[in-house]
């Protein structure tokens, strides 16, 4: 019992420090200013907060925006691996994908998608879009980490499975798997945040359809600032329980 109330008292004190925080911030704007329009109160933006929740496009459009993310997060993933794969095994393969990832890596977020959009915007939908910006993300780390990883494994435990002639299945089990694990798993937790944040930037910016991105810049437009601070918040906590149930799949994968 106690030691569940630690951990509860672990959360709930600092959010409320930082609730206090913001709500002292919020109170000296609107003194300088003469409104908290620009930062607006807790109550202000928990109110909105609530009118969010009693519309059914709200739900609508965090439910394809969540859809979008573990699309583009899977598929980054699948094609890290493989891409890993190749680079591994085939010398001129890692020699033309690196350099390609080597950009990706480097090219900021927005200007990804912003280049994308104006080159693709007639042949895919911003929903598309997003989810490609999502997959961009996401490949190079899985790709670095899954290299990393075949690179960690014991050449003489590998010699040791050709001695007592192991399938593929067996080494995979007992060679590969455990290997890759180590590396691909926290890789897979990290890009699971940077999919997220990678999505809702592109949805931003391409204006997507039913998603969480078109309703904060739709408030940003109608200078609707209490809206933009509780979809800000509803992303936040998202983003969290996604990572969280991310690992507790893998977790769970591991067992």
């Amino acid at each position: 019992m106690k030691s569940k109330l630690k951990t509860v008292s672990k959360i709930i004190i600092p959010l409320l420090f930082w609730l206090f925080v913001w709500e002292i911030l919020s109170l000296i704007v609107a003194y300088f200013i003469g409104t908290d329009h620009f930062l607006p109160s807790v109550p202000t933006v928990f109110k909105a907060l609530v009118s969010l929740f009693q519309k059914w496009v709200f739900y609508k459009s965090v439910l394809l925006t969540l859809l979008r993310v573990i699309f583009g997060l899977v598929l980054g993933i699948v094609l890290g691996v493989v891409l890993a794969t190749l680079s591994h095994k085939f010398e001129y393969a890692r020699i033309i994908i690196s350099p390609f990832m080597s950009v990706v890596k480097a090219t900021p977020v927005a200007t990804f998608i912003i280049v994308l959009w104006v080159l693709f915007t007639k042949f895919f939908s911003a929903g598309a879009l997003a989810v490609f910006i999502a997959v961009l993300m996401v490949m190079p780390i899985i790709w670095q980490n899954t290299l990393d990883a075949y690179n960690s494994i014991d050449i003489r435990l590998s010699e040791v499975c050709d001695v007592f002639e192991f399938g593929f299945k067996k080494r995979v089990k007992l060679l590969v798997f455990p290997a890759v694990t180590k590396f691909i798993f926290p890789a897979v937790i990290t890009a699971t945040g940077l999919a997220w944040k990678s999505e809702i930037a592109a949805e931003i910016i391409a204006y997507t359809k039913y998603s969480i991105g078109q309703k904060i810049n739709d408030a940003k437009e109608g200078a609707l600032y209490d809206e933009v601070f509780a979809l800000t918040l509803v992303i936040i906590v998202m983003s969290l329980l996604l990572e969280f149930g991310v690992k507790k799949l893998l977790s769970r994968y591991t067992k």
